[in-house]
């Protein structure tokens, strides 16, 4: 990311969630910091992740009125539909020499439509009752965009402040339990469901050990590349240590949780890593995930998804197990194709 201060450019019109023709008693968003480079990065990137939860929790409420216009709703949170602390954010800093650059603003114009397809949406289901499915569509593309884009800009802050793993380019664990914490907070506030999953490659010491270290980093690094490019585009990977890779999946029930990775598994399974002019390295990778609840620490849940963990590596391996009882003393459960994943 450049960090030189570019020509204003010329006034966009105000976008969604601005403070500008806003009469809600909303708290002002605070201008980045000018304390100086690294406060200013720690300040975008706290308001991208706060981004993040709010548009999930905003495709929710749309969603859910759009499929169930008569079910009860809140009055506060319904006279909110369109207006959100990140466009007011980016209305106030647009100028600031970190953000006035081309992929924030691509990321503003993405989060401007988003907001249009959703009042065209809304607007056109309370006057005539009915849903047009090529705008449905178009908003869902442009969630997934707007997602997309916040996820590659906040690896960007996050690489100029070294919190991204130099050799898989997935994120640290030194940032990993601040992300942690505050997912599990936001999942108590909402009530959304969230997992974590940890992931092991299977038998990963006998590479290293027949092939060399550099064998080894390139499956990591193969790896790595599978988790970032085929879980969704609010979903974190970090590495956990060694071989095993921990993944956050706001917004996914356990059942969610076990589809997802269960494509994963399949993934890495069918991508054998080719070493120099030895043989292909079949690569696969036990998985085992714990839901976040209110009762238990991140420790905890970290915890109770190695204990899933370590129940896949004693069912053969291989496989995806979950924890199934987040409350009680069940055992991880398990799944090695998607038709058992539950």
């Amino acid at each position: 990311m450049s960090d030189k201060s570019q020509p204003a450019k010329a006034e966009q019109a105000p976008i969604a969630g601005s403070a500008k023709g806003n009469s809600k008693s909303h708290k002002m968003p605070e201008s980045v910091a000018d304390g100086g480079m690294a406060d200013a990065e720690r300040d975008i990137l706290a308001e991208l992740e706060k981004a993040l939860g709010e548009h999930i929790a905003l495709l929710l409420r749309w969603n859910r009125k759009l499929a169930l216009p008569d079910s009860p709703v809140d009055t506060d949170a319904d006279d909110d539909d369109h207006d959100c602390d990140f466009g007011a954010w980016y209305a106030l800093n647009r100028h600031n020499r970190l953000i006035d650059q081309p992929a924030m603003h691509a990321l503003a114009t993405t989060h401007q439509q988003l907001h249009d397809s959703a009042k065209r949406l809304l607007s056109a289901r309370e006057v005539d009752g009915e849903v047009d499915s090529a705008e449905f569509d178009m908003m869902a593309l442009r969630a997934e965009s707007f997602f997309a884009q916040l996820r590659r800009l906040e690896r960007a802050f996050r690489t100029a402040r070294s919190d991204v793993d130099p050799l898989t380019g997935t994120y640290n664990r030194q940032t990993m339990m601040g992300d942690l914490n505050a997912e599990r907070e936001r999942a108590i506030r909402t009530e959304v469901p969230t997992a974590i999953a940890l992931v092991d490659l299977d038998h990963f010491k006998s590479v290293n050990d027949t092939y060399g270290h550099q064998a080894g980093d390139m499956v990591l690094q193969s790896v790595a590349g599978i988790l970032q490019s085929h879980v969704r585009p609010f979903d974190k990977v970090y590495r956990y240590g060694g071989e095993e890779f921990l993944i956050c999946l706001p917004n996914a029930d356990m059942k969610q949780c076990a589809r997802v990775l269960e494509r994963l598994r399949r993934v890495i399974e069918a991508s054998p890593v080719t070493v120099s002019d030895d043989p292909i390295l079949p690569v696969t990778a036990s998985i085992g995930a714990a839901p976040m609840t209110k009762s238990r620490t991140t420790e905890q849940i970290i915890e109770k998804a190695d204990k899933a963990l370590y129940a896949a590596k004693e069912g053969g391996r291989n496989r995806v197990r979950v924890w199934r009882n987040p409350d009680g003393k069940a055992a991880a459960t398990a799944a090695k194709t998607g038709k058992d994943a539950t």
